[in-house]
């Protein structure tokens, strides 16, 4: 499926937002201050924000928990199969008769409900048990992907091998002693509140972080850009392409094509665009940073080096993607944060926007 290419696009053929464009390029001999026009970044307003958690919200939590912790349970011959069982069954498909390519199969396995086969077919497996054969007698429907089959009969003769259910433990208390560190189930509904609320509170202050850094972002100007870290990005996106086009089998051309480049100089416009957005972002991390003398922790940086390993990111990847080594890679994430942090704690806070105002 065809991507429409946008200014973003370099960023987005790796894999970790802003920080997948770090740089090992210091920015140590210049002086930021003459390549940058940067706007006020203090007292920025920010809208307030409201957090609440509904009882609703609190047991659909417990629900999803409920069904992370089920079992798989085999079926006998006696257990009628349900929506929701997974079967193994062989079936064969004929119409008049006669066998048609792709109709039958062995060994296959099936989730009854999930719309997997035409209507009927799932449906008619519903009350029946393992080591049942049965016909069903069935029509493909007129808009049937394949055209030779539309709107024709078709008898599926159907074995079941073997089934499995997904058995939902029952909330209650023994469930909530026996599996958290609670003992009672208010205790474990007020946990559930107490981090759901935590989950919507920190979505909120990324929110206000994201505000601050386009607003600021919008309002400062390139006087230039250093000319050898700009280059550099430009170059490493157009080889990310040549690497790309090898390891999907296709030409360059073709590639480009599948996300709407024209040609190769569209391409190198939005590489251009999206390069020197890279460099403006770097350079008024660096800046900010420099200027209010923010950094960050020996054991910080040791934390997020361990969290992408963690992650299964190596070195060796972490450059493939990013052109980077793994500590440049986290230097800029981790002053990028510092940065944000610094916008929200010099914000000025405004009233959130009355819901009826903003609808």
């Amino acid at each position: 499926m065809k991507k429409k290419a946008t200014a973003s696009f370099i960023c987005l053929m790796m894999v970790f937002g802003l920080a997948s464009c770090g740089s090992s390029v210091s920015y140590d001999s210049y002086d930021l201050g003459e390549y940058l026009k940067v706007g006020e970044y203090k007292g920025l307003p920010v809208s307030d924000y409201t957090v609440s958690v509904t009882d609703d919200e609190v047991q659909t939590q417990i629900q999803s928990t409920l069904e992370a912790a089920a079992t798989t349970q085999e079926l006998d011959k006696e257990t009628a199969l349900a929506d929701g069982d997974t079967v193994n069954i062989d079936y064969v498909g004929t119409i008049d008769g006669k066998e048609f390519d792709g109709g039958s199969a062995e060994g296959y396995d099936l989730t009854l409900g999930s719309g997997s086969f035409i209507d009927g077919f799932e449906s008619g497996l519903v009350g029946k048990h393992v080591g049942d054969t049965t016909d069903l007698e069935l029509t493909f429907p007129d808009d049937y992907s394949s055209e030779e089959l539309q709107g024709k009969d078709v008898v599926f003769n159907v074995t079941i091998n073997s089934a499995t259910r997904q058995e939902v433990p029952e909330y209650s208390l023994d469930f909530v002693q026996n599996t958290t560190d609670f003992d009672t189930l208010e205790e474990y509904e007020a946990d559930v509140e107490k981090q759901l609320y935590e989950q919507k509170e920190q979505t909120e202050i990324d929110n206000q972080k994201t505000t601050l850094w386009s607003e600021l972002l919008e309002d400062t100007e390139v006087k230039e850009y250093p000319e050898d870290i700009l280059n550099y990005y430009i170059d490493f996106n157009s080889s990310q392409m040549d690497t790309m086009a090898e390891e999907y089998g296709m030409s360059r051309d073709e590639l480009l094509a599948s996300y709407d480049f024209g040609d190769e100089d569209e391409f190198a416009a939005v590489n251009e665009d999206s390069s020197k957005l890279r460099v403006k972002q770097e350079m008024l991390i660096e800046y900010l940073a420099e200027k209010e003398g923010l950094s960050y922790t020996d054991k910080e940086k040791e934390e997020a080096i361990k969290a992408y390993e963690d992650a299964g990111y190596d070195d060796k990847s972490i450059e493939l993607q990013t052109g980077r080594n793994m500590e440049d890679y986290v230097h800029i994430e981790l002053l990028y944060q510092k940065v944000l942090d610094y916008l929200l704690d010099n914000a000025k806070i405004t009233e959130a926007a009355d819901d009826e105002a903003s609808e």
